[in-house]
């Protein structure tokens, strides 16, 4: 499925979750480049946006992806990234534990550029929409998930746009309730494909959005 652009997207998705318009929610945005989309249910709903900053762990040899480091500096282990998602062979973990540093400075970069502390606990008691545009990667799901299990909100839900049969399984474990507009198969193509017209506001104004996205509801 193809979009006018991602504000279109997002009043789309927003359309869907108008019974939680006006009750404080915090859309949970999975990736970066689903921020605008996210922005737009946030200025429909009368909402909060917590981006999920995190940052993915490859094989130095395969860069097959092995997982990500959250925003706490845990590591969220990719699905199938071992026989057993609970272990780690100690050759995976000294890999792991070597990437951290970098991984780390990377993310306290991310989190300084959108001017506002991201704790997580400010969603308990809220509503929760976990939400994005085109997620081809089941990343996301994985470190929100780890975010959202020490957490207590009020309600969970998840919206995507398009999304593979594997980020959609996940999704639908996610959350209490889900809507999902496409599920792509056969070839995938990187995000901007799926938009007619890129992004209408540059990285460092979705940010600033995001800082005072009450500003533009209130």
């Amino acid at each position: 499925m193809n979009f006018i652009d991602r504000m279109a997207l997002g009043n789309t998705l927003a359309d869907r979750l108008q019974k939680l318009r006006g009750k404080g929610a915090v859309i949970l945005c999975l990736q970066e480049s689903s921020l605008l989309t996210c922005l737009t249910i946030a200025r429909r709903l009368h909402a909060w946006v917590y981006p999920l900053i995190f940052v993915p762990v490859y094989s130095p040899d395969t860069l097959r992806p092995l997982g990500a480091f959250d925003q706490d500096g845990a590591f969220c282990p990719y699905p199938d990234a071992s026989e057993a998602k609970t272990e780690i062979s100690p050759e995976m973990a000294a890999i792991i534990q070597k990437q951290k540093p970098v991984a780390m400075e990377t993310i306290n970069s991310r989190t300084a550029s959108y001017g506002i502390t991201l704790d997580k606990h400010l969603m308990d008691g809220r509503d929760v929409i976990l939400a994005g545009d085109i997620i081809t990667s089941p990343l996301p799901l994985v470190v929100a998930q780890q975010l959202i299990k020490d957490l207590s909100p009020k309600s969970l839900s998840a919206v995507a746009g398009n999304v593979t049969p594997e980020v959609a399984q996940l999704v639908r474990i996610s959350a209490i309730k889900t809507d999902i507009l496409d599920i792509l198969s056969g070839i995938v193509f990187e995000d901007n494909h799926y938009f007619e017209h890129a992004d209408s506001y540059t990285p460092e104004q979705k940010h600033t959005l995001t800082q005072h996205i009450a500003s533009y509801w209130q």
